[in-house]
């Protein structure tokens, strides 16, 4: 199968589960990635770049700081003050 017609058919599968959400967002991206991988069409470092991506970490730190603000009440005492 032509590399293009793979990608767009797993392009379809990604959509397809994104809407649906019956498997987290997460396990399908991680899904897709590998399924390139196993037929070729990318190497891992390609297939996994944006993973490892500083402004990918630096939005994940930031969520489970805010998370951590907001279970801890923190948030609403500084948003009380100002």
């Amino acid at each position: 199968m032509e590399p293009i017609t793979l990608t767009l058919c797993l392009l379809v599968f990604a959509i397809v589960m994104f809407v649906w959400e019956k498997v987290p967002l997460a396990v399908t991206s991680m899904i897709v990635c590998v399924a390139l991988v196993i037929t070729g069409v990318l190497n891992i470092k390609q297939a996994f770049a944006g993973f490892i991506d500083t402004n990918v970490i630096l939005f994940v730190a930031m969520f489970i700081v805010g998370g951590a603000l907001f279970e801890t009440g923190m948030a609403n005492k500084v948003g009380g003050v100002i």
